[in-house]
């Protein structure tokens, strides 16, 4: 396909009322990024936003993850089950580590800690390195995926919000007008993690106003507490009740991990590296960063 061509029907696809996300974003040439185990749980690490109130901020993301769940409960196949807290700080798929599908609040900036010449910049180690937000100030939060090249198939997701830039909320009330305001909505937690979960399901941004999954929030906003009809849609076709998830583009490559529906056994953290064969193995270590880009630039 022409370079043109594509570049078209990339920008095209980012207005349908959700978007996929895909090995190569924007690129259908590629495959879709899916679960395929019948059970993720997810795991608050217990430390949550120094800054937020006790707990709200645990409440807040339980709300999130409850509203995708209940429309899983009505037409899809895939459950979002709660872990206990973690102590964990690391992200990404840890190699001969526990793993867990982590969310947790960086309270420090990467860039006051490590040195530029500091080889985990190139290696992307500094956020586990310095448990620090590595990644630019104009982002509120970022997904990061572990997944497998070739079918899409979804080993780990992990939710990092930017608590070292910007000021969270998790209260009902008017937009905040200044920062460290209280009783009023700041980057509200609930608001972020319903966005950051659709990318944790497999969802990419889409420009139709009013979704989930558009890339971007103004302070105070938390109309994306409520998940739209296009990102409803997106669960009941992807993960049809009573059927096998939905690949996209190579169906065939559903087999590559036990079956349409994965490995039952390896249901309380996803699929791990004892539910892959050898082959695949050594492409679950491929990461993807899933940017909110919910920054006011």
């Amino acid at each position: 396909m022409p370079v043109a061509a594509l570049l078209t029907l990339m920008a095209v696809g980012q207005f349908d009322p959700y978007v996929r996300s895909r090995v190569t974003a924007g690129d259908p040439s590629t495959q879709a990024l899916y679960w395929t185990v019948p059970l993720v749980t997810w795991n608050l690490n217990r430390e949550g936003n120094l800054v937020t109130p006790a707990e709200t901020e645990f409440q807040a993301i339980r709300a999130s993850f409850q509203s995708w769940q209940d429309i899983f409960t009505s037409c899809g196949n895939l459950s979002l089950q709660e872990g206990p807290l973690v102590d964990s700080r690391e992200v990404g798929y840890l190699r001969g580590k526990t793993n867990h599908n982590l969310v947790l609040f960086r309270t420090q900036n990467c860039s006051e800690l490590a040195q530029p010449t500091d080889p985990c910049w190139k290696a992307e180690t500094c956020a586990n390195q310095y448990d620090c937000w590595d990644d630019d100030d104009g982002t509120l939060a970022i997904t990061l995926t572990t997944y497998d090249k070739r079918s899409g198939i979804i080993y780990d997701s992990d939710i990092s919000f930017n608590a070292s830039r910007y000021f969270f909320t998790a209260v009902d009330g008017p937009p905040c007008t200044s920062q460290g305001q209280g009783n009023c909505v700041a980057n509200d937690v609930q608001n972020t993690a319903t966005h950051e979960i659709g990318h944790f399901v497999g969802l990419d941004h889409t420009r139709v106003s009013g979704s989930t999954m558009f890339p971007s929030a103004p302070q105070g906003e938390v109309s994306k507490r409520t998940i739209d009809p296009g990102s409803r849609d997106f669960v009941c076709d992807v993960y049809p009740k009573g059927k096998p998830s939905q690949s996209d583009f190579h169906p065939a490559m559903d087999t590559l991990a036990g079956g349409p529906v994965g490995d039952k056994g390896c249901s309380a953290t996803g699929a791990t590296a004892t539910s892959m064969g050898p082959a695949l193995l050594a492409w679950a270590w491929l990461r993807r960063r899933r940017r909110a880009a919910e920054g006011r630039s």
